[in-house]
């Protein structure tokens, strides 16, 4: 029987508050919740921010660094405060916790993302509780995945959870700011692929924590594409869990109508930054979105940036907007050879044998259909 299987992210608004004070009082309501959902045979997957607020707490910083070098040791040292906060608390309830620390080389490369896999998913097989943030310590950009909300997106589809929650400061996803605006409501279901998003995305970038509404609903997009239920919830109410448990109407569903995706397309779907461009014709466009088709070299009429084979890349129309992007054949030396051409003038052109696709369909994902 497979268990059901849940990822609830806890932004960063919640383990610490506005003056950088660490809130231990919202990891004991947390554990308490996790570890009912736990004797109701859940499988759970924390991704918690909080290592910088803890580290500023530890270190009696009034302020976030601006210094990278200075973020990442206050990482360091906040990381371990973190871990141990979720230990004490879960251990109280004989349950064991493992830290998972997470970048961006974890993801971009197949096998180690493949490798992250298995680990949680043995983790998860012990009844232990993998508490997942991204690797601060080492990262080389201040925010790598935009307040680990991406990272939990990410997670989801890499353990195939059935349920994605991200708990913020918020009642969930409102109609404008409610910190400036008391009329605001709360939306009660936001449909990815049907609504108008540009009202959510007005929103102050503090509002739903750091990383804001914007990484809130990417993140989003990657449980859907997952096949995950995903729900933005208060993580201020000490019953949130319990409650989207019993299927109660609390904060906001976010919902699409695209297809799940296979494994290894969540995995090209989770990339955060191509090595390079392809700009495509109107008929290559089409192709891609309306008949699901591969890329050719006959639509393909300028490249950007240098890359290997392998490497993913994002396809544009003439607009400069992503149609999709993917795992490219070949390299940009060679694809600039092979512009505009027939894909059975490949070899003549190069010299030797060769893929007739650019990028096939099994290797690349639409960015918006």
């Amino acid at each position: 029987m497979i268990k059901e299987r849940w990822v609830i992210k806890a932004g960063s608004s919640l383990v610490a508050s506005e003056d950088n004070l660490f809130n231990q009082s919202f990891i004991a309501e947390l554990s308490n919740q996790v570890n009912l959902l736990i004797k109701e045979g859940i499988e759970v997957i924390i991704v918690s921010s909080g290592a910088v607020a803890k580290g500023l707490f530890e270190l009696n910083l009034s302020k976030r660094p601006t210094s990278l070098h200075l973020l990442q040791a206050t990482a360091a040292i906040g990381q371990v405060g973190l871990i141990n906060a979720y230990k004490q608390e879960f251990s109280k309830y004989s349950l064991q916790t493992a830290q998972v620390l997470i970048s961006h080389d974890d993801v971009a490369n197949r096998t180690r993302y493949l490798n992250a896999r298995r680990s949680l998913q043995t983790l998860l097989e012990l009844g232990v509780v993998p508490i997942v943030n991204e690797n601060d310590s080492v990262a080389t950009e201040e925010i790598s995945f935009g307040d680990n909300d991406t990272l939990a997106g990410m997670i989801t589809g890499l353990v195939d959870a059935s349920r994605f929650v991200m708990l913020t400061d918020q009642i969930g996803i409102c109609t404008s700011n409610p910190n400036i605006n008391q009329s605001a409501k709360l939306v009660s279901e936001i449909n990815l692929d049907k609504d108008d998003l540009s009202s959510y995305l007005k929103a102050s970038s503090g509002v739903l924590g750091r990383g804001g509404i914007q990484t809130k609903l990417k993140a989003a997009r990657l449980g859907l594409d997952a096949g995950s239920e995903v729900i933005v919830a208060d993580g201020r109410n000490p019953k949130v869990l319990l409650e989207i448990k019993k299927n109660q109407q609390i904060g906001t569903s976010i919902v699409g109508e695209r297809t799940v995706l296979k494994s290894r397309k969540q995995w090209i779907a989770n990339q955060p930054s191509p090595l390079g461009t392809l700009i495509i014709d109107t008929g290559a466009c089409e192709a891609l979105r309306l008949k699901g088709k591969s890329l050719l070299p006959v639509g393909t009429l300028k490249v950007e940036g240098k890359f290997k084979k392998g490497s993913l890349v994002s396809c544009k129309d003439e607009d400069l907007k992503e149609v999709a992007k993917g795992l490219i054949n070949f390299n940009s030396e060679e694809v600039i050879l092979i512009l505009g051409n027939k894909s059975n003038e490949i070899a003549s052109i190069l010299g030797y044998s060769s893929e007739e696709e650019i990028i096939h369909r099994d290797n690349l994902v639409l960015t918006k259909d």
